[in-house]
């Protein structure tokens, strides 16, 4: 398993790791906010509901702390099979984390039913769990306290924060709280590493990202991306070959647009952010194909990243 990584730092006296899983309705700012604290692009983010498939681990490090943050699939009312498998992984690494932060997107001045959903759950759980109001940048302040009295009307939360993920404000308190938080245990990684996401994984979800950035209606969340061919060659570069399934021959047709124009533009795009990512050359290929249970193909969804034993 490949690792990406930053600049090491000494770790010789007593050290502090913990996990930290952020959960919360589609599309809250789950993604954007462990990208934001780790510096790093370590989970895809797109405008659009239900993007994260699988839980993504986000490394921080500061000093002799070490926190492992837990990029979990958005937790909704599922009906299909793949978006079940999604929840039931967000409930089982929330369960087996130390602090379990409740993210809510502040602009919507009221609490979702969604969201009152998964508090019931989470009156349950062991972990400590803090509620982060995020998007704050687009509420007045004046809106926020009865939104937060609404929340500790619901639940005894251990601490409340206000951010805004996107411009970082309010972040670096969340931090020092969750430091202060993180029980005695060695590094679980070594300090150099921001992820432990297979560099396969992300290839995946980098394409799985520019599919819905470039795509409209229901078609990215009909789809599977799964790596055929992973090939490291001795010039340093790598070969790829990624397929994208489909189930309807429409589905097909538009992702590949007229002339092959349409794959063509997104394959350029995820390549090149394929490159900054690993500082290497890649020649990718992508191929799209019919499969008419692949999106309950446990095989496939597990080699897409998809935990499958949640």
């Amino acid at each position: 398993m490949q690792l990406i990584r930053i600049q090491k730092i000494s770790n010789k006296e007593m050290q502090f790791t913990g996990f930290v899983s952020l959960i919360g309705s589609p599309n809250v700012g789950k993604s954007t906010l462990i990208n934001n604290i780790i510096g790093e692009k370590v989970s895809i983010v797109t405008h659009k509901r239900q993007t994260t498939r699988s839980v993504l681990k986000g490394i921080f490090v500061k000093e002799q702390t070490q926190i492992i943050f837990l990029d979990t699939p958005g937790i909704f009312e599922a009906n299909r099979f793949i978006d079940k498998m999604m929840v039931k992984t967000a409930w089982k690494y929330s369960n087996e984390s130390n602090i379990i932060c409740l993210l809510y997107d502040a602009s919507k001045s009221k609490i979702s039913q969604e969201t009152i959903k998964i508090l019931e759950i989470l009156k349950n759980q062991k972990a400590s769990v803090l509620l982060i109001l995020n998007k704050v940048d687009l509420i007045k302040k004046k809106e926020l306290l009865p939104l937060i009295s609404n929340f500790k009307n619901i639940f005894s939360f251990k601490e409340v924060f206000m951010v805004s993920a996107l411009n970082g404000s309010g972040i670096i308190g969340l931090i020092e709280h969750l430091i202060k938080e993180m029980p005695e245990c060695p590094f679980l990684y070594d300090s150099d590493y921001i992820t432990d996401t297979p560099q396969r994984q992300i290839a995946s979800e980098i394409l799985r990202e520019k599919l819905f950035l470039n795509l409209h209606d229901e078609i990215p969340y009909n789809l599977v991306v799964d790596n055929e061919i992973w090939n490291e060659k001795k010039n340093n570069s790598i070969e790829i070959h990624q397929n994208i399934y489909v189930t309807k021959n429409s589905h097909k047709a538009m992702i590949i647009g007229h002339s092959g124009n349409n794959i063509k533009r997104i394959g350029i795009i995820a390549r090149k952010e394929m490159e900054t990512l690993f500082s290497k050359k890649i020649h990718l290929y992508i191929r799209v194909k019919i499969k008419d249970n692949c999106l309950t193909d446990l095989k496939l969804l597990e080699s897409s990243g998809l935990d499958t034993s949640a």
